[in-house]
């Protein structure tokens, strides 16, 4: 059998883990967040720029006009919708994650609980 000690320590490390794990989705949510929102108002000023008006797309540091206005919107919408999936999916894995963490502090308390108590 493992020492309880070693078993403890293990839990504390795979905690950290999961810890760490929790907060790179967060970030990558709230990035992908950000993204939804600059794309949503992007979207929105086109819809009230007229139709004459000239527009360009940024692409690295260059400007240029853009042609056909609907297919520049349908490509935002797109981004704007692979985004949104994407923020779905790292909201199951967050969920998933924060799960085995629970799991894994029971676990922690339970074994530590037991080792004081044969102490």
């Amino acid at each position: 059998m493992e020492n309880p000690s070693n078993m403890i320590q293990n839990k504390i490390k795979q905690a950290q883990q999961l810890e760490l794990q929790i907060e790179q989705l967060m970030n990558q949510k709230y990035q992908l967040d950000t993204r939804v929102k600059e794309l949503e108002r992007t979207l929105k000023e086109l819809e009230s720029v007229k139709p004459e008006s000239a527009v360009y797309k940024a692409v690295g540091p260059i400007l240029y006009k853009v042609d056909d206005r609907n297919k520049l919107v349908d490509e935002l919408e797109e981004q704007k919708e692979l985004s949104s999936v994407r923020i779905k999916t790292l909201e199951k894995n967050q969920k998933t994650l924060e799960e085995k963490y629970k799991e894994l502090e029971a676990s922690l308390k339970k074994t530590y609980q037991e080792t004081k108590g044969s102490n």
